[in-house]
């Protein structure tokens, strides 16, 4: 019977490194295989969402949170002040324009154990920037006269309100709550100090919200 002959060691050179690229590739992939799902346990969940009573009054409120833990969170909000009074006819008579930024931490009371869900308080900073532009008002005389005026203001201030999500990644959020304005500059663009503009000078401030938005 003829013997079988040994592979030569350039033969066997070659069979090998093929299956030792291959052990190294299989090595690869379980490493990103566990890298992968590592980083899946620690990642935390993102939530977008829409003031539903900012846009019934015709300003935009967009808010975007990230969820620290199942019982922290981090929400920052940006609001576009867009208001106007305007006539019988349509024409705007007059308007207001600017923008709030307000960062805020929440800390959920939940004994249910839902992640991110829940009673919540907030505390946050609060920075808004607004002018008008054909504000009127009377005078003494009785006369309508030019009362345009701006507001700096930078504040803080805790909310309370509840947090919910749905299995499908919608998510709703009611919430109200007041603050105080440490810095609140009125600037009279014309000479007469309207009575608007002391409203807007109170140093206190309500802060409240109506939001839907989608968890990922």
């Amino acid at each position: 019977m003829d013997k079988k002959k040994r592979p030569s060691g350039a033969a066997f050179f070659l069979y090998f490194q093929p299956n030792l690229k291959l052990i190294k590739h299989e090595k690869v992939l379980l490493v990103a295989g566990l890298l992968l799902g590592i980083t899946s346990m620690n990642a935390q969940s993102y939530e977008v969402s829409l003031g539903l009573g900012a846009l019934t009054a015709g300003q935009l409120k967009l808010e975007g949170m990230y969820h620290l833990d199942d019982k922290q969170s981090f929400n920052v909000e940006l609001r576009a002040i867009n208001l106007s009074l305007e006539s019988d006819e349509g024409s705007v008579l007059s308007s207001a324009a600017g923008f709030a930024f307000s960062p805020e931490y929440l800390t959920y009371f939940n004994s249910s154990n839902d992640a991110n869900e829940g009673m919540y308080l907030g505390t946050y900073l609060r920075f808004k920037t607004m002018s008008t532009q054909g504000w009127q008002e009377l005078d003494a005389n009785g006369m309508f006269v030019p009362a345009n005026f701006s507001q700096t203001a930078f504040g803080a201030g805790l909310n309370l309100g509840w947090h919910g999500a749905l299995d499908n990644g919608l998510s709703y959020r009611v919430y109200a709550g007041a603050g105080y304005n440490f810095v609140n500059a009125i600037s009279h663009t014309d000479t007469y100090e309207s009575i608007l503009s002391e409203l807007y000078g109170v140093p206190f401030h309500v802060r409240s919200g109506i939001n839907i938005g989608y968890r990922f």
